[in-house]
């Protein structure tokens, strides 16, 4: 074990394959949110619009739920959509949600516009929001920025039917909508590492047999993705792949060489079936029924970041949360490991569920 390190030594090393301290515990989004503001006094709308009341909480999270990073753009998905010019409906206590697509098909590609993207005024409370957590934080806690890769972002601008129509049908129009979100992307994640992230995690769940062939992947996803992650890692950051959809083309996540890959759990049926490998007999020590272990992923050289189920914190006991920490631990590689949940921690989970996390986390240093 290495001397104590700061947070974002620890995170750097983890992605890095090398040696730490302690086994780096992650933060996905604005986990457990609600506690947070009620500790502020700030309500979500307060807070979506402001720099400040982002940098703040992120903070604030990291003071309360003790993890090795903090993440700006938080929770909300559609942030990309809104720069773009789609409406949403803003709330309260939870995230907004879409009112209604910007584009009606992949023909009106030439509204995406990269140049305007990056000038909007919700891209720049992003990035002013990362400028201050890098001035308050400076290099001491590892931070995350967070964008969507051009498919996922292609989804939530045109309606799924017709984007997944337009990919059969329409080819051409559909290449030329994700060129132009691409271009975007490329352009958001600049401005972010200049902001002062250190690494950018991209949520890329819609890479999923759940919703098409592994051919339409390979299309439509895969040189888009990769090209955005070899610009982020060309200038000197990191990439997190997060995909926690139940048939992720996790092989293909490893072809674009992320430095981290961000898993959830899976259905072990379908891992016996594809691999050869009972999931429940082989690993039954570790507990890790009924999801994927990904124990063979370990020698993929990227580094695994998870794998708690989320769904605990919802519905679980205060003994599943730990069963979970434990699980994963014991099921985790020596090195090349970033303790996190597979995905986001509710918005309404307690402050005590959050302290039994870090309480678990805790007894495994």
């Amino acid at each position: 074990m290495k001397e104590e390190m700061t947070s974002k030594e620890r995170f750097v090393n983890a992605l890095e394959m090398d040696e730490v301290d302690r086994v780096p515990y992650g933060y996905l989004w604005f986990g457990a949110g609600d506690a947070v503001l009620d500790r502020m006094g700030a309500s979500m709308k307060d807070v979506y619009y402001s720099s400040k009341g982002i940098a703040k909480a992120q903070i604030l999270a990291r003071e309360m739920y003790h993890h090795d990073n903090v993440m700006s753009p938080w929770g909300c998905l559609l942030a990309e959509a809104e720069a773009f010019g789609a409406r949403v409906n803003i709330k309260d206590n939870g995230y907004p949600t879409m009112d209604g697509y910007l584009l009606d098909s992949a023909s009106e590609y030439e509204k995406i516009d990269p140049d305007k993207f990056v000038r909007s005024e919700r891209v720049g409370t992003v990035l002013d929001s990362i400028s201050l957590l890098k001035k308050e934080l400076k290099d001491e806690v590892f931070i995350t920025g967070c964008i969507l890769p051009p498919l996922t972002l292609a989804f939530q601008l045109l309606d799924m039917t017709d984007l997944s129509m337009a990919m059969l049908t329409e080819k051409e129009d559909a290449h030329a909508l994700l060129d132009n979100i691409t271009e975007s992307c490329l352009l958001y994640a600049d401005k972010m590492l200049e902001a002062g992230a250190d690494g950018i995690l991209f949520d890329n769940g819609g890479s999923t047999g759940d919703l098409f062939s592994i051919e339409m992947a390979e299309e439509f996803m895969l040189k888009y993705t990769k090209k955005v992650y070899r610009c982020v890692q060309a200038n000197g950051g990191y990439v997190i792949s997060h995909n926690c959809a139940v048939h992720a083309f996790h092989e293909m996540e490893l072809t674009m060489s992320p430095d981290a890959l961000n898993f959830s759990y899976g259905e072990v049926d379908f891992l016996k079936e594809k691999y050869g490998i009972d999931c429940v007999k082989t690993h039954q020590r570790s507990g890790c029924a009924p999801r994927y272990c990904l124990k063979e992923l370990a020698y993929s050289g990227i580094c695994l970041m998870g794998n708690i189920d989320s769904n605990v914190f919802g519905n679980g006991s205060f003994a599943d949360i730990d069963h979970e920490v434990k699980s994963c631990m014991e099921a985790a590689p020596e090195t090349g490991f970033i303790l996190s949940t597979g995905c986001e921690i509710p918005l309404s989970t307690s402050q005590e569920k959050m302290d039994t996390l870090w309480n678990s986390v805790k007894s495994h240093f």
